[in-house]
């Protein structure tokens, strides 16, 4: 049997997936939070065999930090980052924090016991962002290399340019190189307009730390 620590901050979502899991698995929820923050404290009691965490919890905490974090304590504890929001960066920034699995809330049960199995496995899970419904809404965003992604969310973050430049470690024209790119692949005439259709959207979310 294999155990699992579950962190939401949804207490019904929480309850049905923790429900689901133990219905239909032969895992065991031995703990769950709903703040990211508390990840590292409860496997350093527990010693689960996965983590199954949300990307946004109780006070702001990122998921996807503290699966970074995790990993680098615990690399052999599986962790599989999940969202119900469509950022086009979360993909992304979970690779770069070693989670092994992505999964979006709302896939089905069996999908959801599916990858769960799947990573305990070894398998690494990750959606295809082309093909998700909700970014078909803003593909244009999916032609953006990664340096550009974060000079969009940077800015939509109310950074001004300067900061952005600084923020990257880039020179102004090679940040005004970036922007022009940008322009033309959104085909958005000002890189205010963008940033605010971005994150009105939920495409770019910027209250997670």
């Amino acid at each position: 049997m294999s155990n699992i620590i579950i962190i939401e901050d949804q207490t019904m979502l929480l309850e049905m997936i923790k429900e689901t899991i133990e219905e239909e698995t032969d895992l065991k929820v031995i703990d769950f939070g709903n703040d990211a923050k508390d990840v590292v404290s409860l496997c350093e009691k527990n010693m689960p065999d996965i983590v199954l965490m949300d990307i946004c919890t109780e006070n702001n905490s990122s998921g996807i930090t503290y699966c970074g974090i995790l990993k680098n304590k615990y690399p052999n504890i599986k962790v599989i980052i999940m969202t119900g929001m469509p950022d086009v960066n979360f993909i992304r920034m979970a690779k770069e924090n070693n989670a092994d699995s992505f999964i979006y809330k709302n896939i089905s049960k069996s999908s959801l016991i599916s990858a769960i199995k799947n990573t305990l496995d070894g398998y690494s899970i990750y959606p295809d962002v082309k093909s998700h419904k909700d970014f078909k809404k803003a593909k244009f965003l999916n032609e953006l290399t990664d340096k550009e992604l974060e000079v969009l969310t940077l800015y939509s973050k109310l950074l001004d340019r300067q900061e952005v430049a600084d923020n990257l470690n880039i020179s102004m024209s090679t940040l005004k190189s970036h922007i022009a790119s940008i322009l033309q692949k959104t085909e958005f005439d000002s890189f205010s307009k963008l940033a605010i259709y971005c994150v009105s959207n939920g495409f770019i979310v910027t209250n997670i730390e």
